[in-house]
């Protein structure tokens, strides 16, 4: 763990060079934000047996930013520390972030990175449903790209990225085993796109793309994603827009046996990138909704195939109070078959999500809030290692939330 946690040590020593060497019309903000929430889910675990949880979370966070003419810098930091009345479930959970634009007259530069751990059962919900207690995730990743305005109506992107997610059982946990239960990945992409400027509606745009993904733990495997994608911006009105792109994907697998007498076997399978989005911008109203299909790696060693359809929409009932609800409909499965020593089968999960809530702004940087949150779950495993949440399951959860917005400190020069 310490020698993952270097990685911010080349980002630290990026901003020092670059803040040494530019320093003339330059702007410091420093805020923050502080969020309490009390916390009921009659079904924690989203299992067809219920285990209910009360909870407290804190959510403190603090950005840091520094602007120039040609050269933008923003480091960010959040904690989220949970507990609950059953301690399996407490945790503390942090984000590191770093976003970093330079800019010069036809190109911009950007290096994202970031690192957080957090408690499994936070990230598996909408990864693949299995939901444990006592195990960790890690993740952090590392982002360079470049954009070129080759002329006033077109532009070329490079985009380059790793990222790497790993697992481990929680010191003193009794029980768990990360290695036995969830699969980490260490992924390396990237994209070539460019995007055309049709009319003052109408964009065009296009990608390739290449991923290299490194399954570790139980089922080690290695993939390699490669595809293109088409697409298009159109501005319908000032308030309305839509966009729409897709293409092909195909992953190349090759897994490793344990015996070592046997050969790796390979697999090439097709899947599809696409999405549909509508938004609508007004003065008291705002709404999107679209369809979205990805492939992405998940927990359980085997990337995955989603297609998910959503719809949000706010509404201001007066200056200060806000009515807001977020739906989400997804299904996932695997894009290729079964893991090399048949522990893992064909992976099926449909899962359904609603949240309606109302915010209240109590004074300038106070806002308390109040929200409702439903989650359905059909979840099917051929051979499964895990039966802990394979069937049909729901929950229902409240929260009551108190936020306090930092204004900060903000230095001009």
């Amino acid at each position: 763990m310490y020698r993952d946690r270097n990685i911010a040590v080349p980002f630290i020593f990026l901003a020092c060079i670059i803040l040494g060497k530019d320093a003339i019309a330059a702007e410091w903000v420093l805020n923050g934000t502080v969020e309490q929430q009390l916390h009921y889910d009659d079904n924690i675990v989203l299992n067809t047996r219920k285990e209910p949880a009360v909870g407290y979370i804190l959510t403190p966070g603090l950005q840091a930013t520094r602007k120039t003419n040609v050269l933008d810098i923003a480091f960010t930091g959040q904690g989220d520390i949970r507990r609950y009345d059953d301690s399996r479930w407490d945790c503390n959970n942090y984000t590191l972030g770093s976003n970093n634009d330079y800019r010069t007259k036809r190109s911009v530069f950007s290096l994202k990175g970031g690192y957080s751990v957090n408690c499994s059962y936070s990230q598996q919900i909408e990864d693949t449903g299995i939901i444990l207690p006592n195990i960790e995730s890690m993740n952090y990743q590392v982002a360079p790209s470049w954009t070129w305005q080759w002329t006033p109506r077109n532009q070329l992107t490079l985009n380059a990225s790793y990222a790497k997610t790993s697992f481990s059982s929680l010191q003193g946990s009794v029980g768990s085993n990360a290695d036995n239960i969830f699969s980490g990945n260490n992924t390396y992409a990237i994209n070539l796109g460019g995007k055309h400027q049709w009319s003052r509606r109408l964009s065009l745009n296009g990608e390739l793309n290449y991923a290299n993904v490194q399954f570790t733990g139980l089922n080690a495997s290695t993939q390699d994603q490669f595809g293109f994608q088409l697409g298009a911006d159109y501005a319908i009105s000032a308030l309305w827009e839509v966009s729409i792109g897709g293409g092909p994907l195909w992953v190349d697998t090759q897994r490793s046996s344990d015996d070592m007498t046997s050969r790796q076997n390979g697999s090439l399978s097709l899947g599809n990138n696409a999405i549909i989005r509508l938004n609508y911008s007004g003065q008291q109203t705002q709404f999107s909704t679209g369809f979205s299909n990805t492939v992405t790696p998940s927990a359980i060693g085997q990337t995955l195939q989603t297609s998910s359809i959503y719809a949000n929409y706010s509404y201001s009932l007066t200056q200060n109070i806000l009515l807001d609800i977020t739906s989400n409909y997804s299904q996932s499965k695997s894009i290729d078959g079964k893991s090399s020593d048949n522990s893992i089968g064909q992976f099926n999960r449909n899962y359904f999500t609603v949240a309606p809530g109302i915010a209240w702004k109590l004074a300038k940087n106070w806002q308390l809030k109040g929200s409702y949150v439903y989650r359905w779950q059909d979840f099917q495993q051929d051979n499964t290692f895990q039966q802990v949440n394979v069937g049909t399951s729901e929950s229902n959860a409240v929260m009551l939330s108190l936020d306090y917005s930092w204004d900060g400190i903000r230095i001009s020069r």
